[in-house]
C-alpha cells in the first residue's frame, strides 16, 4: 500500500514538474473565464478580481507543490527584495508615462486633447494591488520556465498572447480589463509591446518588483493621462502612443538582442 502510494505520489510529482507551465497557463485562463462567468451571471463585477488576482495566486500554489518553502522564498522574496541599478528604476517607473505624455502633447499639436494629470489614490491602491497579483506569474513563474527553452523575445510573445487572451473573459462578460471602445486587436497589439518592454526590464533588474512597478505605471498612465478612447473619444491619441512604444521595442530588441533582450554574457 505505502509503495503504491508512493509510486503515485512520484508519478504526480513527475507530471507536474513536466507540464508545470501548461498546467499554470490552461489554470490561469480557467480561473479567468469562470470568474468572469460567475460575475456575469450573478451582475457581480467584484468576481472579476479572482480573475485578475490568479496568475500570481496560482504561481504561488504550483511554486509550493514543485518546491516547497525554498520555492516560494526565491519567487516571493528574492525576486523581490534585492539591489537594482537606478537606471532600471527609471526606465520601469517612467519610460511608458512619458511616452504616453509625449504622444499626448504631439497630438495636442494638432488638435487632440491637452496634457493633463488627473490622481485619485483609491486608483492607485487598485492599479498595485492588480500589478502584484499578476506578476508573480506572468513574469516570475512563467517566463523564466520559458526562456529556459526559448529566446527571451519568443517567450516575451507567449506569455504576451496568454496575456492578452487572459484579459478576453472579463472584458467580453463584464466589460473590464480592458479599455471601453478599444478594439481588442488594438489592445493586443499593446499587450504583446507591453510583454516584451516588461521581459527586458526585468531579464536586465533579475527584478519582479521591477515588473510590477512598470504594469502598475502602465495601467497609471492609462487612468490619469487623456489617452484611452473612454476618455478623449477618439482613438488618434493612443495610436500615436503605440507607434511610438513599438518603434522604442523595435529599437530595444535590436539594441540589446532577442535572444536575452540583455547586454549581460
Amino acid at each position: 500500500m505505502n509503495i503504491e502510494l508512493s509510486q503515485t505520489r512520484s508519478t504526480g510529482s513527475i507530471f507536474l514538474e513536466r507540464y508545470q507551465l501548461t498546467i499554470f497557463f490552461v489554470l490561469v485562463m480557467a480561473a479567468s473565464i469562470t470568474a468572469s462567468t460567475i460575475g456575469y451571471v450573478l451582475k457581480n463585477e467584484n468576481f472579476a478580481m479572482l480573475a485578475l488576482l490568479s496568475p500570481s495566486i496560482t504561481a504561488i500554489i504550483l511554486t509550493a507543490l514543485l518546491n516547497g518553502r525554498n520555492g516560494l522564498r526565491d519567487l516571493l522574496v528574492k525576486q523581490l527584495v534585492r539591489p537594482v541599478a537606478w537606471r532600471w528604476v527609471l526606465v520601469a517607473a517612467l519610460l511608458i508615462p512619458t511616452v504616453a505624455a509625449l504622444a499626448i502633447y504631439l497630438h495636442s499639436l494638432f488638435g487632440g486633447p491637452k496634457l493633463v494629470f488627473a490622481f485619485g489614490i483609491p486608483q492607485v491602491i487598485f492599479i498595485v494591488l492588480i500589478s502584484f497579483g499578476e506578476e508573480f506569474g506572468w513574469r516570475a513563474f512563467a517566463l523564466p520556465r520559458l526562456q529556459k527553452k526559448h529566446s527571451a523575445l519568443t517567450a516575451s510573445l507567449v506569455v504576451g498572447l496568454i496575456w492578452g487572451f487572459w484579459h478576453f473573459p472579463p472584458s467580453y462578460l463584464l466589460n473590464m480589463a480592458t479599455p471601453v471602445g478599444m478594439p481588442f486587436g488594438v489592445f493586443m497589439i499593446w499587450i504583446i509591446t507591453a510583454s516584451i518592454l516588461i521581459t527586458w526590464v526585468y531579464n536586465n533588474s533579475k527584478s519582479v518588483l521591477m515588473a510590477i512597478v512598470m504594469h502598475s505605471t502602465a495601467n497609471a498612465t492609462f487612468s490619469f493621462l487623456p489617452l484611452l478612447p473612454e476618455w478623449v473619444g477618439q482613438m488618434t491619441t493612443f495610436w500615436v502612443f503605440l507607434g511610438l512604444l513599438v518603434a522604442i521595442t523595435v529599437a530595444v530588441v535590436k539594441f540589446f538582442g532577442p535572444a536575452r533582450l540583455t547586454r549581460n554574457a
